[in-house]
């Protein structure tokens, strides 16, 4: 029997197997509900998102990137998908990339994302641990 998480599980399970399993600090911030700040060789902002079943689509807030952008920390965006183990780690540098070219900005206010030809400059990671190791080279 395979269980199904809700979006906000798989979020949860992340962050709580990226500091129990990995010892690092994550904390919530007051960017959003969906922002984390990582303490790890360097502090970054984490913006989370998750989809729990098929189509594979995320809703990625203009008004949080915005947000991210006036920080003075490195940002990520993460979307996970089925599983807090899998998913897309995306730099500041992807993100403004596909804002300007390939995602749409829906009529609320969400760009949306999905597998394929949106992502297609990212590789999809099947660890937490590649989640670390890229968060250390970017």
């Amino acid at each position: 029997m395979t269980t199904t998480f809700k979006g906000s599980q798989i979020v949860s399970n992340f962050r709580d197997s990226i500091q129990s399993e990995y010892d690092k600090k994550i904390r919530l911030t007051s960017i959003s509900r969906q922002v984390f700040e990582l303490e790890n060789d360097r502090n970054c902002l984490l913006y989370v998102k998750a989809r729990s079943a098929h189509p594979i689509r995320w809703g990625v807030t203009k008004n949080v990137i915005d947000r991210l952008k006036n920080q003075n920390l490195p940002w990520f965006v993460i979307l996970l998908f089925l599983s807090h183990e899998t998913g897309y780690l995306l730099s500041m540098e992807d993100v403004d990339f596909y804002i300007k070219t390939v995602w749409p900005l829906g009529a609320d206010g969400d760009y949306k994302p999905s597998e394929g030809s949106y992502l297609s400059r990212n590789r999809p990671f099947n660890s937490l641990i590649s989640v670390i190791e890229g968060l250390k080279k970017i």
